[in-house]
């Protein structure tokens, strides 16, 4: 019987996987959480059940992590394993929370909590050097076109939130099945918990039906000031790119960006991908002395593009565990920045620093504390030890003809909610998000981060011009749709008409406010549970 229990547990971490993207099977996440939920009070090894469903979980869907090809740093490699084996621990939390309170509330109390403590774990799980929201609840319905819609409520939160909550729904109506007899069809049919399941799937698609219409590409064209974007794709090995020509790699970069330019012409923006500019020489990447690329733009035309930034410190700046010294020489300290370079036609430039560094892949999470262990947990590819950004800001385009702000997000930024609408808060009108997913290509991570950025798009209702050095490069309106793809693993470049959008949505005006219900719920809850505890109230 108790291998049964833990066999139908299971089929959750399969439901689960098969919801995530690319696999096309999203609606599983609606009640892949209730085989788990089920058999949880009543198996013995309950802890190594939840651990095994979100390993199955994880590694379904981000085996991309350790997956080996011809030039893959071993440390890479070896930290996909291990990501995949300490990560389910975390998804342990808000069934811990579940097993304390229904130890004094009543069963069906503490599962309609459920949801609210599940969504306080998955934003914690957003913060600090360890996060990883990769895995949010709320990115398995990428393909759910409509029923997204309303992330521009809540964010990807809200998602989450009501994807957990038809689970719980779903539960109790098969706990009512179970104990209705089969030939009272008409009590099924009426059960209330099956009619609130059916609202949560139905209601979110009608008020996506009708808002992806305020959004339509041909009114937004029509309505607001449009920029010419070019976005360059060279398709660069990442592995050997820290290795080969800088001047090589830019000559590329310059040879579509003229062929698009000749194709289309009266373009306003162009972007290269991160670190597209890597270690040229210290006049360009410490002194910032960008003569020679302003040599490429006109008067009309600016170049957003990834760089590697350095930075001498002051003699009265404190050096911190990233800190490196110039050929050796302790009297030269600097730090390195993943950055986002902006040259406009002016010979001004702006610089942002990347703040929301990749784990393990370009800082040591905690570094102040685990700096000790810099030489075992940094790889052998490039900068694996970027310093992080200390100013979060928008970028100023200005041309002769157009002036725009934009929100420059690197990489692994465009997976934080929270972190990108502060972008648009601020007033960008438009998003551009550049990166080099280049080391996982032929796997499902390059299409998963694409993915992942549909959400951003939608929650701000701004475009997003991504770009990435093997793909997938693209145009995502405010609706989540692409408007452009480029091919994966082509030397290639794409061009598009963005109008830039102004208005705030919920979302954006008030960011994380569910989880901060959910927070508030889940402290409470906690709190009430222990006063009972105290005065030795037991549950019924």
């Amino acid at each position: 019987m108790q291998r049964k229990k833990l066999l139908v547990g299971l089929l959750s971490g399969l439901l689960l996987a098969l919801s995530f993207p690319p696999y096309p099977f999203f609606l599983f996440a609606f009640i892949g959480l209730v085989p788990l939920l089920y058999v949880f009070n009543s198996v013995r090894r309950r802890w190594l059940l939840v651990y095994l469903v979100f390993f199955i979980y994880h590694y379904a869907t981000n085996w991309w992590i350790s997956s080996w090809q011809k030039d893959t740093d071993p440390y890479l490699f070896v930290s996909g394993f291990a990501v995949a084996i300490v990560h389910p621990f975390f998804f342990m939390i808000p069934f811990a929370l579940l097993y304390l309170i229904q130890k004094k509330l009543p069963r069906r109390i503490a599962l309609s909590l459920f949801p609210f403590f599940w969504l306080a774990f998955e934003w914690f799980h957003s913060l600090g050097d360890l996060a990883y929201p990769w895995l949010t609840l709320g990115h398995t319905q990428a393909y759910n076109h409509y029923w997204i819609q309303i992330a521009d409520i809540g964010g990807v939160w809200l998602l989450s939130f009501l994807i957990v909550l038809s689970n719980v729904l779903f539960l109790f109506f098969i706990e009512d099945l179970q104990a209705t007899p089969l030939k009272a069809f008409k009590k099924i049919v009426l059960n209330k918990f099956l009619f609130a399941f059916g609202l949560v799937l139905f209601l979110p698609n009608v008020y996506g039906f009708f808002r992806t219409k305020d959004f339509e590409y041909e009114k937004l064209i029509t309505r607001h000031e449009v920029v010419k974007v070019g976005v360059i794709q060279p398709n660069i090995n990442p592995w050997r790119k820290w290795d080969t020509s800088p001047e090589k790699q830019i000559q590329t970069h310059l040879k579509i960006q003229d062929s698009l330019r000749k194709s289309i012409p009266d373009i306003d923006l162009f972007v290269w991908s991160e670190t597209a500019i890597t270690l040229l020489s210290l006049n360009v990447n410490a002194f910032h002395d960008f003569s020679e690329f302003h040599r490429f733009l006109d008067k009309n035309t600016a170049l957003l593009t990834g760089f590697a930034d350095f930075y001498f410190l002051q003699p009265d700046e404190k050096p911190s565990f990233a800190t490196k010294y110039y050929l050796g020489d302790s009297t030269r300290p600097y730090n390195t920045y993943n950055s986002i370079l902006l040259l406009n036609p002016d010979h001004s430039y702006q610089i942002y620093h990347k703040i929301r560094l990749t784990p393990f892949g370009e800082q040591i999470p905690y570094g102040e504390i685990l700096g000790f262990a810099r030489s075992f947990l940094e790889w052998n590819v490039g900068i694996s030890s970027w310093s992080k950004g200390k100013e979060q800001k928008n970028l100023q385009v200005k041309t002769q003809k157009k002036s725009f702000h934009l929100a420059p997000i690197i990489c692994i930024e465009s997976i934080y909610p929270d972190y990108c609408r502060e972008f648009v808060r601020r007033g960008a009108s438009l998003m551009v998000i550049i990166t080099n997913d280049g080391w996982y290509d032929y796997t499902f991570g390059p299409l998963q981060h694409y993915l992942i950025a549909t959400f951003r798009a939608i929650e701000n209702r701004r475009f997003v011009v991504r770009c990435a050095n093997t793909g997938i490069s693209g145009f995502i309106s405010p609706n989540g749709g692409s408007l452009v793809r480029a091919p994966q693993y082509q030397q290639t470049g794409i061009a598009g008409d963005i109008p830039l959008l102004s208005n705030q949505t919920i979302y954006s005006l008030y960011g994380d406010w569910i989880v901060y219900l959910a927070v508030a719920i889940t402290l409470m809850s906690i709190v009430f549970t222990f006063s009972l505890r105290s005065k030795g109230v037991a549950a019924v």
